[in-house]
């Protein structure tokens, strides 16, 4: 398996994080959830995705994929090298016009988004090129063309700014934006579509996974990164990780220190995930 990090060009570096190519094993990986919508590429093979009912659906070749609050499985063919960016939050509909509440736990092809003669041409290109440096070329410079690069302030990002604060009591947080609660709620629901109760659920998670990831934890630290993290107590992180991650902190360490390639994101240097996924430091 090979994977690399790539930065974004610095006219994009507002609207997304960092770049990931990969090129996973056959076998299916185990993603969490993930409030940041992202623009997906099969740049060679293809992915189905596990539902509920086990069976699998096929993914767009092309697509963005919206934000979710439970854990995936996706079973990739062999040779598969695949491309991926988040938005920065609250970026989507600066830069596609599209809210989050149309995606959320939903996925778009390109072509219903964007000029279908660009994707093509696109596409075109992407299957002639041979290198992945040519890959991740072709990636930004199409989005760099096909986006809204103007620089407009949003509230995910000014929420984000504000991220120490968000296990604030609602009113204080409110306060703290100048606006009421009411307001608050509505403003945090345009900008993830979740409630701000599934946003501080979805942080406190994104928060803990950089002192797991890598084998950097071990048992005992489970109680201090529950606390670091902003959750009650370890029993806390336990329940949040299971729905979140499908999985328990412990079980998650254990999964780490083996070699079962459906968790190979885990294994990932806390940069490169800070860099990929976390908006904040």
């Amino acid at each position: 398996m090979h994977l690399q990090v790539f930065p974004p060009d610095p006219k994009l570096a507002h609207l997304f994080m960092h770049i990931l190519l990969v090129e996973p094993e056959p076998a299916g990986t185990h993603l969490p959830a993930g409030l940041s919508p992202s623009v997906m590429l099969f740049v060679r093979g293809a992915a189905q995705v596990e539902q509920g009912d086990g069976s699998l659906l096929s993914a767009y070749r092309f697509f963005l994929r919206g934000p979710y609050l439970t854990p995936m499985r996706v079973v990739y063919e062999p040779g598969t090298v695949a491309l991926s960016v988040c938005f920065r939050p609250g970026m989507l509909p600066r830069g596609m016009g599209v809210s989050v509440g149309e995606i959320f736990s939903n996925y778009l092809p390109m072509q219903a988004l964007l000029a279908p003669a660009s994707v093509a041409t696109f596409l075109a290109g992407i299957d002639a090129a041979h290198t992945r440096d040519e890959y991740v070329g072709l990636f930004q410079d199409f989005l760099l063309t096909q986006l809204d690069l103007s620089q407009k302030k949003s509230m995910g990002a000014a929420f984000m700014d504000a991220h120490q604060k968000l296990f604030f009591p609602l009113i204080d947080l409110a306060l703290h934006f100048g606006i009421g609660r009411r307001q608050l709620e509505r403003r945090v629901r345009d900008t993830y579509g979740v409630p701000l109760r599934d946003v501080r659920r979805i942080v406190r998670f994104g928060l803990s996974l950089p002192h797991i990831l890598g084998q950097a934890a071990a048992r005992g630290d489970l109680t201090r990164i529950a606390q670091d993290a902003g959750y009650y107590d370890q029993a806390h992180m336990h329940r949040e990780y299971v729905e979140m991650a499908g999985i328990s902190p412990l079980n998650l360490l254990q999964k780490i220190a083996g070699d079962d390639p459906a968790y190979w994101l885990y294994r990932l240097s806390q940069t490169d995930f800070r860099n990929l996924f976390l908006p904040v430091e």
